[in-house]
Order: structure tokens, then C-alpha cells, then sequence
């Protein structure tokens, strides 16, 4: 609490504020601000605070919250006994931990870290940082990290994930994507950066692939993968993603037989399929509508309803059906919500184009060259195309000079398209799952696409602007996002545990409101952080976390 407090100097009294709290048990100053002469104050009838008091806002609560993950992982010296650098300066796992820090809080580049870590609590626990945090650090650091020593580092993380914070691994998540760079890679031995095929549409820039498993325990990463640009989904998914997985579980001691592996269509090949029933996996995967036009028919009565544990009513259905040299179980979804925007999407396209061929022919039917039927008809197939032909009816009658045209909606063509709406294929091992259960823990496959969106997003974890040249920068880079997604999603996991629901998106927004305020009072050499107001969703978690031991 803090309180009005006198002190008498050279004959005159003289007002403070203060602030006290107790350390073992006796009362010990926190911090005070002098008023000035009490005689002052009272002729003058106003306070005047001294001037030469500093103030300074320091970035907190975030920062503290995602620190103390970091130190109950033990992650910065996980990394340096993987790296293997002589201890001299900053070591390899404190410039890691900054750069992972800083891509949740506010990504700066490498030559403004230092700056920012002066704006923040790091700046407390780690006074001495001085000059040796720069870009040119960074880069002499990151050679460390090889891909042998990025896979060490992930081997003992994920151990302590599980043992710290009892995650488990049952169900896993897989997804690749790439990140496009505005970078002309050295040709000395560098890989990584290479022409590909973008998801993102850049075609003409160099790619960095990167792929995750993800847990389907509140989406926490047990794997990244950084490769080159220029290799396929699915030819990195069989060839190196897969066996890569294995060796991890077998590492943490999970037997293949319980987890269960969900991917998209992208991934799908035989030789991956080969690997996976010969290791014996689990697996949920998305498969092509284009292998099952039999079924993609289906009328909406064929199929059972329920509602998921997220208020979706989705259909489903069993079926067999041969797929990579063996009958496998087949589960069809049907989404009503999507059939009917679908079909609401095709009425409205359909409906577009017959406006388009009555508005072209106002006027001009049976004039010129539009006095033959031929062309007319000519012209409507011109502006159906071979897609919507069956679904428009353009009727020439008449004898040239004199026609008609009627144009109109084909309603079956259209029920019978229709019909073919909103149905996926899920192909799965796990033949003690009912088909809802199936379709649910496919649609959480959103968890890992999640990560990929806050990796690539212009905010937190942004793994782009990415301006490294060399391989080893780039997985350098690449990491730091990789453990600041980490961070936040035990951060979250966490705090859901501790009663406080929450999402990274929301965890981040009442963390920053956060900050502590420092006082610098020159002449009497002190310097006091003082807690800023905060909103109560922010104090809740504040306190959930106690977050006052970082104060």
C-alpha cells in the first residue's frame, strides 16, 4: 500500500510517498517520491513533484509469462548442451531464447533486438547483455545449429514437454507448407532457398519449405522440419517426414500402435502408405473426391447426423473400398452447411450467366450476323463453357431472321450437381472409432493449419520478413518462431489448466496490457518498478501465473 511518510532534515520536514513490502517478515522499502517541505506544500497548497524523477515503460507481462515456460523447460540449457559452445559471452541458447521471446512480443530484426530487450523485463534478467547481442552474433551463433543439433534440441524439449507439463503425444497433426523470401541465395552450398510451388502464390520468389506435427493436446509442436523449396509435399512426407517422426516417438517411448497420425490429401502417395502399414500406424487421412465419383452422389438420407463437440451437423457414413493394394475403411462426411452454400453459390453463378446471354441479345437477336441460329447458339455455348452447358438451356427456335431464344435454369441438372456437394473421404485404420469421432478429430486438423497462420502472419511468430542468405541462418531463424510457438502454446495449454480458457490470440492481447512503469530518481540512486493498472481478464492471468516473482 502506499502512504504519506515524513522525514525531518536540517530542521524542516519534508513529505514522501512510499511503498513498502516485507522480506522475511520485517517491512523493507520499495520505493519512495519526495513531495517536497511539508511547509510548502501548505502555503503553496500544491504539490510539486520533483522533476528530476524518470520514467520508463517496460514491455512485461508477455515477456515474464513466456520466460517462465522457458525456465520450467530448462530450454536454454537444453540448447546449449546440444550446440556445444565454450562458455564465453552469450551462449547459443540465451540468443535463441531472445529471438523466440521477441517473435511473440514484437518482431524486431537481429540489429534492433538489443534495443527492444532494453524496453522489456529480459533487460532485468539479463543486465549484462551489452554490445554482444547484435545481428553479426546471431549469424555466428546459428552455425551451431545444424540440422544434427536442431534434432538434439527437439529430442530433450519434447521430453521435457512431456514430463514438465504432462502433454501427451497420442494424436498427431501433420501439415507442410513454404514460406516465400525476397532473398538471391549464395550458391556456395546453400539448399534451402529454391524455386517451387508457392501456396502462397509467389512463383516467381525464392521458397523455404517448413513441415509440423503438431499434438492434438492443445496443438503444442512435437517436430519441425526445415527442407528445401524445391521438394514435394508428398515425396518430403514419406521420404523424410515419416521416418523422422518414428525415430522422435521412439525416442520419447511411444509405441506407433497408439498414436494416431491426421493429414490432408497433399501428403497421399503409396510409398508413404507402404512405410505407414508397415510401421504400423494409426492414421486419419484426407482422401481425393476424385477417387470416389461413385459416391460423391450420395443423397442426404444416406447418411447418419450428429452434431460435434463444436455445434457442426455434419453426416456420416461407413463404407469399404480398395485403396493402395489393400480394403481399407472409408468414412464419408457430408456437411450440410456447406452443400447449401454450394448450391446457393452454383443458383447464383447459373442465374449470371443466363442474365449475361439475355442482356447480349437485347437488341441484337435477328440483326446481322445474329440472324443465324447458328451463331447464336455458337455464342450461348461460347459464354456456358463446357461447365455450366448442362445447367442453362439456351433454345434457338424460329427461322433465321425471325428467332427466339429462351434461356433458363435446368432445375434437374442443377439438384443433380447439388447433390454432389459437401461430401469428404476420410480414410482411417482406427476401426473402433464411430464415424463422427472419425470427422471430429479430422476437422482438428485446424490446430497445426492455426500454427501456420501465426507463422506466416505479419504479426506474432512471423517467421517472413526473412532476410538470411545461408542455410544456417535460415534454420536458425526458422527455430527461434518454432519455440516461440512452442512457448505459447504451453503458455495457453497452461493457463486453461490453471481455470483461465483462453486462446494464444487472446492470451497475447491481456498479457501485453501488462507493463510495468520504472521510476529513476538520480539523486537518491533508485530505481523502482511499479505494476501499471491492467484490466481484470489480464489480472486474472497475472495471478494465475504468478507473475509478481518476475517484479
Amino acid at each position: 500500500m502506499v502512504f504519506l511518510a515524513k522525514d525531518h532534515k536540517g530542521g524542516r520536514t519534508y513529505l514522501y510517498l512510499r511503498e513498502n513490502h516485507r522480506v522475511n517478515g520485517k517491512p523493507v522499502r520499495k520505493w519512495q517520491i519526495k513531495l517536497g517541505a511539508e511547509e510548502d506544500i501548505k502555503m503553496s497548497g500544491a504539490v510539486t513533484f520533483d522533476r528530476k524523477v524518470r520514467t520508463k515503460s517496460i514491455e512485461f507481462g508477455l515477456v515474464a509469462a513466456l520466460l517462465r515456460v522457458a525456465e520450467k523447460l530448462g530450454l536454454v540449457e537444453v540448447i546449449n548442451r546440444a550446440a556445444g559452445k565454450r562458455a564465453q559471452g552469450l551462449s547459443v541458447g540465451e540468443h535463441v531464447l531472445f529471438a523466440a521471446i521477441n517473435r511473440c512480443v514484437q518482431p524486431v530484426s537481429k540489429r534492433q533486438l538489443r534495443e527492444w530487450m532494453e524496453l522489456t523485463l529480459l533487460q532485468k534478467v539479463y543486465p549484462d547483455v551489452g554490445v554482444n547481442l547484435n545481428s553479426r552474433s546471431y549469424w555466428g551463433h546459428f552455425n551451431y545449429l545444424t540440422g544434427a543439433v536442431v534434432e538434439r534440441v527437439e529430442d530433450e524439449i519434447t521430453r521435457a514437454v512431456v514430463e514438465q507439463f504432462g502433454v501427451h503425444y497420442k494424436d498427431l497433426m501433420f501439415d507442410p507448407t513454404n514460406f516465400f523470401t525476397y532473398i538471391n541465395p549464395r550458391k556456395d552450398n546453400q539448399t534451402l532457398p529454391c524455386h517451387g510451388h508457392p501456396k502462397d502464390g509467389k512463383a516467381v520468389l525464392n521458397l523455404v519449405n517448413v513441415s509440423l506435427f503438431c499434438a492434438l493436446d492443445a496443438g503444442v509442436p512435437l517436430l519441425h522440419l526445415v527442407y528445401p523449396g524445391n521438394v514435394q509435399d508428398a515425396s518430403h512426407f514419406k521420404n523424410t517426414a515419416l521416418p523422422r517422426l518414428k525415430k522422435r516417438l521412439e525416442g520419447l517411448g511411444v509405441p506407433g500402435t497408439r498414436m494416431t497420425l491426421t493429414f490432408d490429401k497433399g501428403n497421399l502417395s503409396e510409398d508413404a502408405f507402404t512405410f505407414i502399414d508397415a510401421e504400423g500406424l494409426d492414421y486419419i487421412a484426407l482422401d481425393r473426391p476424385t477417387s470416389h465419383k461413385d459416391l460423391k452422389s450420395l443423397p442426404p438420407e444416406s447418411f447418419a447426423m450428429f452434431v460435434l463437440p463444436n455445434g457442426k451437423e455434419v453426416g456420416v457414413t461407413d463404407v469399404k473400398a480398395e485403396k493402395y493394394g489393400k480394403t481399407r475403411r472409408f468414412v464419408v462426411v457430408y456437411n450440410p452447411a456447406e452443400a447449401a452454400w454450394k448450391r446457393k453459390n452454383l443458383e447464383a453463378k447459373v442465374q449470371k450467366l443466363v442474365h449475361k446471354i439475355e442482356v447480349f441479345f437485347q437488341g441484337r437477336l435477328n440483326n446481322k450476323q445474329w440472324a443465324d441460329p447458328a451463331k447464336v447458339r455458337a455464342k450461348c455455348a461460347n459464354v456456358l463453357k463446357k461447365k455450366f452447358a448442362p445447367l442453362v438451356a439456351a433454345k434457338v427456335s424460329g427461322e433465321a431472321g425471325a428467332l427466339t431464344l429462351a434461356v433458363a435454369p435446368v432445375t434437374e441438372a442443377i439438384d443433380a450437381a447439388a447433390q454432389t456437394y459437401g461430401k469428404s473421404f476420410l480414410m482411417t485404420s482406427r476401426e473402433d472409432l464411430p464415424a463422427q469421432e472419425v470427422a471430429w478429430a479430422y476437422r482438428q486438423q485446424y490446430l497445426v493449419e492455426r500454427a501456420f497462420t501465426w507463422l506466416k502472419g505479419a504479426g506474432h511468430l512471423a517467421v517472413r520478413p526473412m532476410f538470411h542468405r545461408v542455410d544456417s541462418s535460415i534454420r536458425g531463424h526458422v527455430f527461434a518462431c518454432y519455440v516461440g510457438l512452442l512457448l505459447l502454446s504451453l503458455l495457453v495449454r497452461e493457463l486453461t489448466q490453471l481455470g483461465v480458457s483462453t486462446s494464444i490470440q487472446h492470451a497475447v492481447k491481456h498479457l501485453k496490457e501488462i507493463k510495468v512503469t520504472r521510476f529513476t530518481v538520480p539523486a537518491v540512486n533508485k530505481v523502482v518498478d511499479n505494476l501499471d493498472e491492467m484490466s481484470d481478464a489480464a489480472r486474472k492471468i497475472y495471478d494465475a501465473l504468478n507473475l509478481g516473482q518476475y517484479l
